[in-house]
């Protein structure tokens, strides 16, 4: 490359960083297009449509903290409830913490590494993929990466008030996803770890300004404390979680290099993989090797920021506990991995001289594996690998033509969630024989005046009929109805009955 246009990419790095985030963030709204409001972001957003007070009495009894939805509350009422809209806070949070993540690369290896990471933070297919779902995986994530950026700076500067900014962060992060605790265990462990390796300039334990920097953080938490200890006593999470097993680990390295689950992956992706995993272990070896001290702590902080937090998701779901591990979970760590990954490239780019073609050689081949990656994302989409199912719901509803004398069943709690997003101006209810326990997911359907305990209540003129394909319906509109049409697309289905005419 020029060394004149290089001097300038290094100079002006900081417009190079935000135009990264921008770019990420348009990405994943792109790639959110045609892709339905599916269980999860639903729910999100009958919370944030509450009052603050009912929205903070449903998080009480669900599996995650307020901070998000009330963020999302916030964000809906300034600039709609659409979904683009509402989309747009993850995209938003997604670009600025790629920004982070390429000002904290910056700071621990300077603007040509950060230089070459650009590219692989932006297309990054799992970090995308919740870029723009209506959760807060994003936002977490943009926590974690400006926490470890004011942690590397607090260590750095004699300023405190950058310890007090990474406590307010910590806080922030366990009040908008408990699954930041592994990010802040990997902190823990990293500090631990630089507090102890310098016997020269070791401290007393006492005069570690970190201990108390998360004792402050414990503080802002009090408030919720409580709550967050009735919620792991009581989880409403469903039982869908998972060990993390050999299995689950490849499942985690093929997807977020290839948007690809590991059953789905064939012989000759399993080779390529495979290699690229080596090749990339033994050049972490060779840049580890090279790294001036000054260096070696941040790598190690990367290292731990990948490492850690799997075996935290690893031990925390072991028996006996119910396992907790999803996949999803690490939606706010996955930055971390990338970053890790064009760390390692980026380092033996700027330092190799006796084989200069071998770091562009690797770049080039993560970037085909990534760009590969998006590309699947783009036609899979939201798809749910717990259940199995591609959310539909917007194209269905496009069949469906509401009248005053209509009334649209969802067959259950979660097909009404999974749905109601779409069904603005139409009379909308669920089926339930018994009344919705004020608990988890579903707790805001406790009580609920648009329930439907028996068929007999329905009298209009038209039903629409919302239900899972393969499954046994569980409403059954009475013998005075008869079926006029069906409507099926993935594994959803739309039943449209009317009266019968005497």
């Amino acid at each position: 490359m020029d060394k004149t246009l290089l001097a300038a990419l290094e100079k002006y790095w900081w417009v190079i960083a935000i135009a990264a985030g921008v770019i990420a963030a348009s990405l994943a709204l792109l790639l959110s297009a045609g892709q339905s409001i599916w269980f999860d972001e639903g729910y999100s957003i009958l919370l944030a449509r509450e009052p603050v007070g009912g929205l903070l009495a449903l998080t009480a009894v669900d599996a995650h903290p307020p901070f998000y939805y009330l963020l999302l509350k916030m964000w809906g009422e300034l600039f709609g409830f659409t979904e683009v809209a509402l989309r747009s806070l993850s995209a938003v949070a997604l670009g600025g913490a790629v920004t982070m993540m390429l000002v904290l690369i910056r700071q621990l290896f300077g603007a040509r590494v950060m230089l070459v990471s650009v590219l692989m933070l932006i297309m990054a297919p799992f970090a995308l993929r919740y870029g723009y779902e209506v959760r807060m995986y994003a936002v977490a994530s943009l926590i974690c990466v400006a926490a470890t950026y004011a942690l590397v700076r607090a260590r750095e500067s004699t300023n405190n008030a950058w310890w007090v900014l990474y406590a307010s962060l910590v806080a922030l992060g366990m009040y908008t996803l408990y699954m930041t605790l592994a990010v802040w265990v990997a902190h823990v462990v990293w500090l631990t770890w630089v507090s102890l390796r310098d016997k020269k300039k070791r401290q007393p334990i006492w005069r570690w300004k970190w201990l108390y920097a998360f004792v402050g953080a414990v503080v802002l938490f009090a408030p919720y404390i409580s709550t967050f200890f009735y919620q792991l006593k009581n989880s409403a999470l469903p039982g869908i979680g998972q060990e993390v097993t050999l299995t689950s680990l490849v499942d985690m390295a093929t997807m977020t290099s290839l948007f690809t689950a590991e059953w789905a992956i064939g012989g000759w992706l399993s080779l390529v993989l495979a290699l690229a995993a080596i090749v990339i272990i033994v050049t972490a070896v060779y840049a580890y090797k090279r790294l001036p001290a000054s260096q070696v702590p941040g790598f190690v902080l990367l290292l731990m920021l990948v490492v850690v937090p799997i075996i935290f998701f690893a031990v925390s779901s072991l028996p006996p506990r119910p396992p907790v591990y999803l996949i999803r979970y690490i939606a706010h760590v996955a930055l971390f991995m990338y970053a890790l990954v064009a760390v390692i490239i980026g380092l033996c780019w700027v330092r190799s001289k006796g084989h200069r073609l071998v770091a562009p050689v690797m770049y080039i081949g993560v970037l085909a594996i990534l760009g590969t990656g998006v590309a699947t994302l783009g036609r899979t989409g939201n798809f749910n690998f717990e259940r199995m199912q591609d959310p539909r719901t917007a194209e269905l509803r496009t069949t469906v033509e509401c009248t005053n004398d209509t009334v649209v069943i969802a067959d259950d709690p979660y097909t009404y969630i999974d749905s109601i997003f779409y069904y603005d101006g139409c009379d909308v209810r669920f089926f339930s024989e018994d009344n919705v326990a004020r608990a988890g997911g579903y707790a805001m359907l406790h009580d609920s005046n648009v329930r439907v305990a028996s068929a007999d209540e329905i009298t209009s003129r038209q039903i629409v009929h919302l239900r899972w394909a393969g499954n046994d319906p569980r409403f059954v509109p009475s013998s005075h109805y008869r079926l006029l049409s069906t409507a099926v697309m993935d594994k959803q289905m739309i039943e449209t009955y009317e009266l019968i005419e005497e």
